[in-house]
């Protein structure tokens, strides 16, 4: 399994992103299948047309039951590791790591594979089988960012946590530590469904399902209303449909629960180019690239700078895009067009030389791992 690109989301289309949400306590958040149903119902939605990620069945229960049953007596916390070295102990569980698929905990267990996203599902409802009150925990580490085609992707990270009154237990998706909180949110179930939901929209946008996006996406925004991402999936949607009014509100409402986020102001960016809007465009990338530590970003205010002249702006920029990101191809894609522009054609080509090098690296490693 890899443990990078655990868990995906994307600038354009926000497959899994942790945006910052207001810091809430577990008494105020929906833990466990009726609470969940509750809270769906208050925010206007069917139970049924929403997917709960931990549902777990009578067989996930006796299997879990079984792997504790030598250590019935001991602590959770020993449990929950007991619990986690059975799935990755080929003898009893077998999982393979598939990227794009999220999955239910039920899938999941059938099937033997998916992503991050179904592994902590997964863990979560079979822990929660014996009593273990777990829950999905968003943490923060330095996303890895890649694009594909028109997307730009950032892997973030979820675990599971365990909370004890004087630390929470982090069990990843490989090993389990302790230390001071380092999550950047708790995750409840209802917004663990409308990350599953977000995932599918995300999937269906990048093989053109649009309808089904739209259907998945609805219900991300309108179960997790606070959360950035959701709104920003739905704006690229909606540009998608040619409805602009739509996709910058969506977008507008991103920026509303989380200030500043790149993904909303880049996409916003693009479609004021698209009407002409030059100058809320350059302003909108530019607040994007000045927190952002997503080399496209940069990238994309940079050429923006090459094209107005400001030749100096845009090295600045193209040197925060190296730093944070040295192994993107683009990042000398960029630099070779501005050393062009300066009139030195040596270190245009030593930059797209450079880029075609990262290019062949990047498919020889595919290939490995793919083999």
């Amino acid at each position: 399994m890899n443990r990078s690109n655990c868990a995906r989301a994307v600038a354009a289309v926000a497959i899994l992103l942790f945006a910052s949400f207001a810091r809430a306590g577990l008494e105020t958040q929906a833990f466990g299948y009726e609470q969940w149903e509750r809270v769906v119902r208050e925010r206007g939605l069917d139970p049924q047309d929403v997917v709960y990620p931990f549902l777990v069945s009578d067989e996930m229960a006796a299997w879990a039951e079984e792997q504790i049953r030598p250590h019935a007596t001991l602590s959770q916390e020993t449990k929950l590791l007991t619990l986690q070295r059975a799935f990755f102990d080929s003898g009893e569980f077998s999982f393979a790591y598939d990227e794009q698929r999220t999955l239910t905990a039920e899938e999941a267990f059938a099937s033997g594979h998916g992503n991050c996203m179904s592994f902590t599902s997964l863990f979560v409802a079979m822990s929660r089988s014996l009593g273990i009150p777990t829950f999905l925990l968003a943490v923060e580490r330095e996303p890895e960012i890649e694009k594909e085609d028109d997307l730009v992707i950032v892997n973030r990270h979820v675990v599971v946590g365990f909370r004890m009154p004087t630390k929470v237990y982090y069990f990843d998706f490989y090993v389990t530590n302790s230390g001071p909180y380092i999550e950047k949110a708790v995750v409840d179930d209802v917004v663990a469904s409308a990350i599953y939901h977000t995932n599918h929209g995300g999937l269906a946008i990048r093989e053109d399902d649009l309808e089904e996006a739209l259907r998945h996406l609805e219900i991300a925004v309108a179960l997790a209303p606070e959360w950035a991402p959701a709104w920003v999936n739905l704006g690229v949607v909606y540009s998608r449909f040619g409805d602009i009014d739509s996709a910058l509100s969506a977008h507008q409402k991103a920026l509303v629960v989380d200030p500043g986020n790149s993904s909303a102001l880049t996409n916003m960016a693009h479609l004021f180019r698209d009407m002409g809007r030059e100058d809320e465009a350059r302003a909108a990338l530019k607040a994007a690239a000045d927190g952002s530590r997503n080399p496209f970003t940069l990238i994309a205010i940079a050429d923006v700078e090459m094209m107005r002249g400001s030749l100096d702006q845009a090295r600045r920029y193209l040197k925060r895009a190296r730093w944070w990101d040295g192994k993107e191809p683009e990042v000398y894609d960029a630099l070779a067009r501005l050393a062009r522009l300066e009139g030195d054609e040596a270190k245009a080509a030593k930059n797209s030389q450079k880029a075609a090098e990262l290019r062949q690296r990047a498919l020889r490693n595919s290939d490995e791992f793919l083999n």
